[in-house]
Parts: structure tokens; C-alpha cells; sequence
């Protein structure tokens, strides 16, 4: 009896760390997984930005998760994945007139093991036949998975801002939605 026990605590304790050094369930994954930090995460956001103003889709393919998720991307409205996305870029990238790309140094970051995330505030400046620069300003948040290859893109999502001293319009008055009010 004493040696079936001793036996049982030794098994426990073999499975216990095994559990502990990624040999237990799945694998142990989530234990080896590299862990995300903030400037690697902050590197990261930059060098897709860099990349989106360089209009270097080789970059951003190397960047993109295979099952990476755009919501309002650059290249249109829309919910895309990354095989969708990428030849509207490409496309949008070889007829658009130039332009500098920009975003705020104040990022909101986070990071939770192999997770990192950004959300900041981006401004495009395009010329225009004035000679000076339209600027226009949105939002933009990344969400990074920190992998033994790198850091990849799991979901980009952007979105414009009104311009500055633009009276909000709800969608009912843009007439987007329709009236339920009885007439």
C-alpha cells in the first residue's frame, strides 16, 4: 500500500511538471510562448506603419497573420481578411496620388502574454492643387501576436475622423437609416 502510494505521488509529480515545462495539455503552448512587451509591440506598429506610407505590401504581407482580420481599412469599408485585402491595397497603392502618413506619439498600448496591442490616432496629408496639403485624421488599433518568427498582425482596424469643426449628423439624418418616427 505504501508503494502504490509513493508510486501515485511520483506520477502526480511527473505530470505536474511536465505540465509546468509545456508537456501538458496542448502541448504546454501557451508556457513557451514568447511573451509580448511594449516596445516590441511599439516597434512592431511602427514598422507597419512604415510600411503602409512606403506602400511596401511585401512588408505588410511579411507582417500579416495568415488569418489577420482588416475592419475599415485603408483600402476601403469593409471587413476583410488579409488574402482580401492585400490586392486592394496593391492596387489602391499603384494609383494613388502620394501622400505622408503619420500618427500620434501618445499611443493606448497593452500587452498580455504573447498579446500586444495599439490604438492611436493617424493623419494622411496629400497634396493638392493648391500647392499645400489636405490632411485628414483617423483612428487606428493593431492587435500584434508575438511569435517565435516575429511579431504578426492579427486584426488592423481604422476609421476616419470628422473633420475638425464638423457638426456631427446622426445616421438618421444622414439618411442611412430611415426614419421610425410616425409622420
Amino acid at each position: 500500500m505504501k508503494k502504490q502510494l509513493m508510486i501515485a505521488v511520483a506520477a502526480l509529480a511527473m505530470l505536474a511538471f511536465a505540465g509546468c515545462s509545456g508537456q501538458g495539455k496542448n502541448g504546454g503552448q501557451a508556457h513557451n510562448r514568447p511573451r509580448a512587451n511594449e516596445d516590441e509591440t511599439r516597434q512592431a506598429f511602427e514598422k507597419v506603419m512604415s510600411a503602409f506610407a512606403r506602400r511596401d505590401v511585401a512588408t505588410l504581407n511579411d507582417m500579416m497573420s495568415s488569418s489577420a482580420i482588416f475592419i475599415d481599412p485603408p483600402a476601403g469599408p469593409g471587413v476583410f481578411s488579409w488574402t482580401e485585402a492585400k490586392p486592394i491595397l496593391e492596387k489602391s497603392f499603384s494609383t494613388s496620388v502620394p501622400f505622408q502618413l503619420t500618427n500620434e506619439s501618445g499611443y493606448r498600448i497593452g500587452v498580455d502574454h504573447e498579446l500586444g496591442w495599439i490604438a492611436t490616432v493617424y493623419h494622411i496629408r496629400v497634396p493638392n492643387d493648391k500647392g499645400s496639403f489636405t490632411q485628414s485624421d483617423g483612428g487606428m488599433s493593431m492587435l500584434f501576436q508575438k511569435t517565435d518568427a516575429g511579431y504578426q498582425v492579427l486584426m488592423l482596424h481604422a476609421s476616419r475622423l470628422a473633420p475638425a469643426g464638423t457638426k456631427p449628423t446622426s445616421a438618421e439624418e444622414a439618411g442611412k437609416i430611415p426614419s421610425t418616427k410616425k409622420k
